[in-house]
């Protein structure tokens, strides 16, 4: 493909199959000056972009868990983008599910892949590209240029932990860690990093936690689901699907995310939580509680929602 116009920023945008990362590409293409790699699992998401028939918008196949594709990408931005990249959003995610004993080891090195290392591979990938663009503020044309970005879309789950999501919570939480550390370490070159913590959203992947919460629990063994009792998944399905009625809209994540790309200091912030009201509240006090008046109320909620095993020693058989 022919070099982007160099007129329209650079934004490349992973994950956008369905859901934050389609929605995110829409809204920016629709408002025109930007150039919008999005890359995509499926090869039919590719196709439905391609349809377009746009400069603007430019789809891939990139699987972030795939070293070679990855390189197929910034061998593509950098050949198509010499005035470099303006922003990275690093939005691709997995949701595994599941408690301890019923995730296979599979399952949390398949999340810790996507959520944890697929970041770590696009932002080593691309960041070359992001310090182009980076140093072009310097120059006697740069100057209205804003500055570059790394966004990534992590989670509440980043700084909570709820009962049932562990691999999910892992890889959330490794994922803000790096991000933590190479926001400082990037500050030479005056590129924002900045993290958009969603609290649960409606989007393709809440609205099938349920399902993969039942799957894996049909998966384990006969033992484990004795020992939790018949009516334990029932608990933790109707808590799932309770969650995703009480979920946000999904909007709520793509203005922010729009609003983080868009605006001149939109990524200056470390964290920007979106959720309701109270979600900030109960994030800190959560943070500043001790931990077992955390663990306290989580149990109560896990008892109150049958999500609690029925005979945890098995002393009623």
């Amino acid at each position: 493909m022919a070099p982007t116009n160099i007129a329209n920023l650079v934004v490349v945008v992973t994950g956008c199959d369905t859901g934050f990362g389609s929605e995110i590409v829409e809204d920016l293409y629709q408002r025109g000056g930007y150039t919008v790699y999005a890359t995509c699992l499926t090869e039919q998401a590719v196709t439905n972009y391609n349809a377009k028939q746009s400069s603007r918008l430019r789809a891939l196949q990139v699987d972030v868990t795939k070293q070679d594709d990855v390189n197929r990408l910034r061998a593509q931005v950098e050949e198509e983008c010499p005035q470099g990249v303006y922003c990275v959003l690093n939005n691709a995610g997995i949701f595994g599910g599941g408690f301890f004993d019923f995730a296979s080891e599979d399952s949390f090195q398949k999340m810790m892949d996507v959520n944890y290392m697929g970041i770590i591979r696009i932002t080593k990938a691309l960041l070359p590209s992001l310090r182009i663009f980076a140093k072009s503020r310097h120059s006697a044309q740069g100057k209205h240029l804003p500055r570059a970005r790394l966004l990534s879309i992590t989670s509440i789950a980043g700084r909570a932990n709820p009962p049932g999501h562990g691999g999910y919570n892992a890889s959330k939480h490794a994922a803000e860690s790096i991000l933590d550390t190479i926001r400082v370490e990037l500050a030479p070159w005056e590129i924002d990093v900045c993290m958009l913590e969603p609290f649960y959203a409606k989007t393709p992947l809440v609205a099938a936690a349920h399902s993969v919460l039942e799957r894996v629990w049909k998966e384990s063994d006969l033992p484990t689901q004795k020992m939790y009792g018949p009516k334990f998944i029932q608990g933790v399905k109707a808590h799932s699907e309770d969650l995703y009625k009480r979920s946000m809209p999904s909007k709520w994540v793509v203005d922010a995310a729009v609003n983080a790309i868009r605006k001149q200091a939109g990524a200056q912030k470390a964290r920007i939580l979106i959720g309701f009201w109270w979600v900030g509240i109960l994030i800190r006090i959560q943070e500043s509680s001790p931990s077992w008046l955390v663990d306290f109320f989580t149990k109560r909620i896990m008892k109150r929602t049958g999500a609690w095993p029925n005979d945890p020693f098995m002393l009623k058989n």
